[in-house]
C-alpha cells in the first residue's frame, strides 16, 4: 500500500477572491436538499416494503443487490459525461436542472406504490424498478453536486469553512429526513410523507444550483476520451485504497440506517417514536460536531482526524450492541452522530486534495470521475448490507415483518453492531497507512 504527499493546491479563477464569488451558506443548502430526500429514501424504503408491505426479506436482499450493482456502473459513466459536458451555463448545471423534477417526483412513486403491484411477484418487480429510476435521478443529481466542491471553492481554509457548512446542512437534512418522517408516516401515511419532502428538498436544492457559478476557465479544457478519463485516476493507488476504506464506512452508516427501525422495534421494544428521537440523537452530534471537526482538522491535520472519527465510530458499534434500553441506545447514538461529523468534514478535504494533485499532474480537471468512482464505494457497500440481511434469516430465522422469526431482538443487535465494528476497524487499519496532507495548500492564508 503506497503513500503520497498532497500537491499544492490549484487557483483556477484569479480574477476575484473564490469566497466572494460563491456561497458556501448556499452550498450547503443545496446539500440539505440533496440528502434530506435521499435519506426519506435509503431510511425507510426497506421498513416500508418489508415489515409494511410484506416483501420477503429474501427478495429485498436481491432487489437491493441489484441495486447496487446498476448503481456502481452508473455513477462512473454519468461522471465522465459530466465532466466532458461543455455548454454556456457549465458543466454541471445543465445536468442538475433536468435532474432535478426526476429526483423529486420518483421518491413520490417509490411510496406511492399502485393497487394493482401490491401482492406477490409484482411488489418485487415493481420495487426493483423504482428503486434503479430513483438511483439513476439520484446518480446525476449527487455526481453533479458534489463535483462543484473542489471547483468552487479552492483555497485551503475556504474549503475548510465551506466543507463546514456543506456537511453540517447536510447532516442537518438527515436529521429532518430520519426524525421527521415516522411522525408524518403515522398520522398521514408514507405517501404524504413523500410528496412533503420532495417540496422542502426541491426548494433547497434550486437555491444552491443557481446560486453558486461554475469557473469559467474549466470549460476551456478540451474533453478526454474513456482512457484519459478514467486511467489517471485509476493509477492513483492512495485514493483507490481511500475507495475501499470509505466503502467499509458507507457499510457502516447504511447498516445503522437500514436497522435502526428494526432494532428499536425488536431489541429494544420501542414504539416508532422512538426512531425519531435516535436519529435526532446522531444527527444532533453530528451538525454540533462539524465545527469542532473543522478545528481539528487544523490542529491535528487531516489524517489523524479521520483516523479519529472512525474510531469513534468504531465505539459506537460496540455500545449500540450493548444495549438492551434506551439510555445506552442513546450513548451509541450520540457517538455515531459525532463520528458521523467528523468523517463528513475530513472526506471533502481528502477528495479535494486528491483532486488537486491530479490536476497539477495532467493538466485536466476529473472531479466527474473521482466522485464517481467514490460514490461506487458507497453502492458496492449495498451489497455488504444484502449479505447482512440474508444472514439474518441463516442465523436468527427472520423473513419479514409478517414473519419475524424466533429472535429477532437479537437479530437486529446483531446486524446493528457486529458487521460495523469488523468492517471500521478494517476501515482504521487502511487508512493509517495512507498520507491525505496537502502541507502547501495548508500553509495558504
Amino acid at each position: 500500500m503506497s503513500t503520497t504527499s498532497e500537491p499544492q493546491q490549484s487557483q483556477l479563477s484569479v480574477t476575484l477572491p473564490i469566497a466572494t464569488q460563491n456561497s458556501p451558506i448556499a452550498y450547503g443548502f443545496g446539500s440539505f436538499g440533496l440528502e434530506s430526500l435521499y435519506i426519506v429514501f435509503a431510511g425507510f424504503y426497506m421498513f416500508y416494503y418489508i415489515d409494511e408491505l410484506g416483501l420477503a426479506v429474501a427478495m429485498a436482499a436481491i432487489i437491493n443487490t441489484i441495486y447496487a450493482i446498476w448503481d456502481a456502473v452508473n455513477d462512473p459513466i454519468l461522471g465522465f459525461l459530466s465532466d466532458n459536458t461543455r455548454t454556456r451555463w457549465g458543466r454541471r448545471r445543465p445536468w442538475l436542472l433536468t435532474g432535478l423534477p426526476f429526483y423529486v417526483g420518483i421518491l413520490v412513486l417509490v411510496y406511492a406504490v399502485p393497487k394493482p403491484f401490491l401482492q406477490g411477484n409484482a411488489l418485487f418487480w415493481y420495487a426493483l424498478v423504482i428503486f434503479f429510476l430513483f438511483e439513476g435521478a439520484r446518480t446525476i443529481m449527487s455526481i453533479n453536486y458534489t463535483a462543484l466542491f473542489p471547483e468552487l471553492f479552492q483555497d485551503f481554509r475556504e474549503r475548510t469553512r465551506a466543507s463546514s457548512y456543506y456537511q453540517g446542512l447536510g447532516t442537518f437534512g438527515e436529521l429532518i429526513g430520519f426524525v421527521i418522517p415516522p411522525f408524518i408516516y403515522a398520522k398521514f401515511g408514507f405517501v404524504p410523507m413523500a410528496i412533503s419532502f420532495a417540496g422542502i428538498a426541491g426548494i433547497a436544492l434550486f437555491m444552491g444550483i443557481t446560486r453558486n457559478k461554475e469557473d469559467p476557465k474549466a470549460l476551456k479544457a478540451p474533453p478526454l476520451d474513456l482512457k484519459d478519463a478514467f486511467g489517471e485516476v485509476l493509477k492513483d493507488r492512495p485514493f483507490l485504497w481511500f475507495t475501499i476504506a470509505v466503502t467499509f464506512i458507507m457499510f457502516t452508516t447504511g447498516v445503522y440506517s437500514l436497522a435502526t427501525p428494526f432494532w428499536v422495534k425488536y431489541t429494544l421494544a420501542a414504539s416508532p417514536q422512538v426512531i425519531s428521537l435516535i436519529f435526532a440523537i446522531v444527527f444532533i452530534g453530528a451538525i454540533l460536531s462539524v465545527s469542532i471537526w473543522g478545528r481539528l482538522v487544523r490542529v491535528l491535520g487531516i489524517k489523524r482526524s479521520w483516523l479519529w472519527s472512525v474510531g469513534v465510530m468504531a465505539a459506537s458499534a460496540m455500545i449500540l450492541g450493548l444495549a438492551s434500553n434506551l439510555v445506552v441506545g442513546a450513548i451509541g447514538a450520540a457517538a455515531a452522530g459525532i463520528s458521523l461529523g467528523g468523517i463528513k468534514v475530513c472526506r471533502e478535504i481528502i477528495m479535494a486534495n486528491f483532486i488537486d494533485r491530479n490536476l497539477k499532474r495532467t493538466g485536466h480537471r476529473r472531479e466527474g470521475v473521482y466522485y464517481s468512482l467514490l460514490h461506487v464505494s458507497g453502492k458496492l457497500s449495498k451489497i455488504l448490507e444484502s449479505l447482512g440481511l440474508v444472514l439474518l434469516g441463516l442465523l436468527f430465522g427472520y423473513v419479514s415483518g409478517e414473519n419475524p422469526g424466533p429472535q429477532p431482538e437479537n437479530a437486529f443487535r446483531f446486524l446493528i453492531s457486529v458487521f460495523p465494528l469488523v468492517f471500521t476497524i478494517i476501515a482504521w487499519l487502511i487508512a493509517s497507512r495512507l498520507s491525505f496532507e496537502n502541507k502547501q495548500a495548508e500553509a495558504h492564508p
